[in-house]
């Protein structure tokens, strides 16, 4: 038995997801393009952004069906209003990047699930809700049938991306025409960058409207104070772009506009040209970072060279830039943030993100950190996957100093110096951004809930760090220094101050004699440091099965020997920073003395490593 379906209510919760263009609000295009769809096939539509006005839940609830749009960061609220929909016995269906990738934990708060896009899928849900029956046919659907989760096979990607109709903005409650407005001009990145799930949704081919259907889009939004290309990466084809803006400018269709680009658009004169002259406004660069290594991790296929001459090009043609960072990956150190302000200071980059690291659902990063289990993931509260919440242990520095870095290299950025250059400059619009993005990181700063959440940080660093010692000798387990950590954890006591000798674990199968070599050992060494094994790495599970044994042995024997200091450990690819803090805070409360203590034991040990390979 079907059900009448006659009015339909797509909502879009706030975002959290923060930067000087916050208070610019451009709606994203999922749920109006999805309203429009259905508003051309008679139904009765309303859009909610909350970001553009607030939620008549009144209208909500008097919905026969609620589609609810999801980013990672907005899933909590939405997984919320799923709930009170759907006790008011009215279906609900969740789409977005978030429940594409996570659909069983999605299908906990809601009816439906419709994966990646949406277009077809909204269309035949609603005539099998109409009918009660033929949900198994529907492509990219996940549902519940009997009390089981079913989920349906995935649609190939839609070739021609012109058979959606325009968005129509005057759906979307709030909406007033002549401000900021969205246009879709393609889908799909053909870069593999690995913090990004845009391929997972989209596909890596490069699927575009014809230039007539953008133009006839831009027609559409003449009024428009500002126009953001909605694209992944508008450059992505750079000749199809120039065509695009030869038209605009041909058709005299040039309102101030940005898009995302990749650095080679500042490598191509021509385009340069072309972007200026149809009144391109601002670039949002995708640098990611300047540290070499950090690039190559993201496979960015782009080095510090190239970020330079880009903008160097883009401010000689007047494009404003928006630099967009990404900080704490394995290669970065808390230097290397305070180096990236820095850099983008001296290059009078117009407005930056500094963001952090986050494992989002469907990225390769997702898959690294998170289901491989690779690493620490410290926070599984989506609130907090908005890029300005550390959620992972990074390799070189500890959740809280990314966290505090973070914040600190976007309060240095936006400082009343920066502010006031500007306006001497004359540039009275990018020290208005400035002005605002101080503001925003006041306001963030002050944030209860953020505050919170940072002393976290600061407490499992301090609350998991042993008491503190007096020594000046240390001794580690002989068959562990011969190990890499074992030997960086060596040269990191070194630098500490501390002298540091070797216990003889041979014939450690034998308790008794281990127990009185250990006793021994009280004579020489005010401390002993106990490697924890956190996970095997393979190869060396021989070396992991022995530092085991030593460890139950160590805790038997603990009357016989001095002071115990543990170091837990994963392997060459898991958090290493975090192990060497709590180690260090056993000695010393000092922590700029132990980053230093790391950070010169890691260059001694690396250098040493590329002299072998190269002799």
């Amino acid at each position: 038995m079907g059900q009448s379906i006659r009015k339909i209510v797509f909502v879009e919760p706030s975002s959290t997801h923060l930067h000087v263009y916050s208070k610019v609000t451009i709606p994203r295009l999922g749920s109006v393009l999805l309203g429009t769809i259905m508003r051309d096939l008679g139904y009765e539509v309303k859009v909610y952004i909350e970001d553009m006005a607030p939620v008549d839940m009144d209208e909500v609830l008097s919905a026969d069906l609620v589609g609810i749009s999801t980013l990672t960061s907005t899933a909590p609220p939405s997984y919320s209003l799923s709930e009170k929909v759907r006790e008011a016995g009215i279906p609900t269906v969740l789409g977005g990047s978030h429940v594409t990738f996570l659909t069983d934990e999605a299908l906990q708060y809601g009816d439906y699930v419709v994966r990646g896009e949406g277009e077809f899928a909204i269309v035949e849900l609603v005539e099998a809700l109409e009918k009660g029956k033929g949900f198994e046919k529907i492509d990219n659907l996940s549902y519940w049938d009997g009390g089981e989760v079913v989920h349906n096979p995935e649609s190939p990607k839609m070739d021609d991306l012109d058979v959606t109709p325009i968005p129509d903005y005057s759906l979307i409650q709030g909406w007033k025409s002549g401000g900021n407005v969205s246009i879709a001009t393609s889908r799909g990145c053909p870069f593999p960058c690995t913090f990004c799930s845009v391929p997972a949704i989209h596909g890596r081919g490069f699927r575009t409207h014809s230039i007539d259907r953008t133009i006839e889009e831009l027609k559409v939004h003449r009024d428009a104070k500002y126009v953001f290309f909605a694209d992944d990466i508008f450059n992505a084809n750079p000749k199809r772009m120039k065509a695009l803006l030869q038209r605009m400018i041909d058709e005299g269709l040039t309102p101030e506009w940005g898009a995302q680009v990749r650095t080679e658009a500042a490598s191509d004169p021509e385009l340069l040209k072309l972007m200026r002259e149809s009144n391109c406004f601002n670039a949002y660069v995708g640098f990611e970072s300047i540290n070499p290594k950090t690039l190559e991790l993201f496979n960015k296929k782009q080095d510090l060279a190239k970020i330079e001459r880009s903008i160097e090009q883009f401010h000689k043609h007047n494009i404003r830039i928006h630099g967009m960072f990404v900080v704490g990956s394995d290669e970065d150190d808390v230097e290397t943030i305070h180096a990236t302000t820095e850099f983008a200071k001296s290059r009078d980059i117009g407005s930056v993100q500094f963001l952090i690291m986050t494992p989002c659902p469907g990225s390769p990063d997702w898959d690294h950190l998170f289901e491989k289990g690779e690493k620490y993931i410290i926070s599984k509260n989506w609130s907090h996957y908005d890029g300005h919440h550390a959620v992972h242990q990074p390799k070189r520095m500890t959740p809280y100093e990314l966290q505090i870095t973070a914040y600190q290299a976007m309060k240095n950025f936006y400082s009343w110096g920066g502010i006031i250059k500007k306006v001497i400059q004359g540039d009275i619009w990018t020290a208005g951004i400035r002005l605002y993005g101080k503001r925003l990181m006041n306001d963030w700063w002050k944030d209860e809930r953020n505050q919170i959440y940072m002393e976290k940080l600061r407490r499992d660093i301090s609350d998991a760090a042993e008491q503190q010692v007096e020594a000046n000798t240390v001794g580690i387990p002989d068959v562990f220094m011969k190990d890499g950590m074992g030997a960086l954890l060596r040269r990191f006591l070194g630098e500490l101050g501390l002298q540091v000798i070797a216990f003889e674990t041979s014939g450690s199968d034998d308790e008794s004699s281990v127990a009185e070599t250990l006793h021994r050992w009280r004579q020489k060494a005010d401390c002993v440091i106990l490697p924890v094994v956190k996970k095997a790495e393979e190869g060396k599970e021989g070396l992991y099965r022995t530092l085991n044994t030593l460890q139950e042995l160590f805790q038997a024997n603990a009357e016989k020997l001095p002071h115990i200091v543990h170091f837990p450990f994963f392997d060459g690819q898991g958090p290493v920073f975090e192990s060497f803090a709590k180690v260090g805070l056993a000695f010393t409360g000092n922590w700029q003395k132990i980053r230093k203590a790391f950070q010169d034991a890691l260059s001694a040990i690396e250098a040493e490593s590329a002299e072998s390979q190269t002799a």
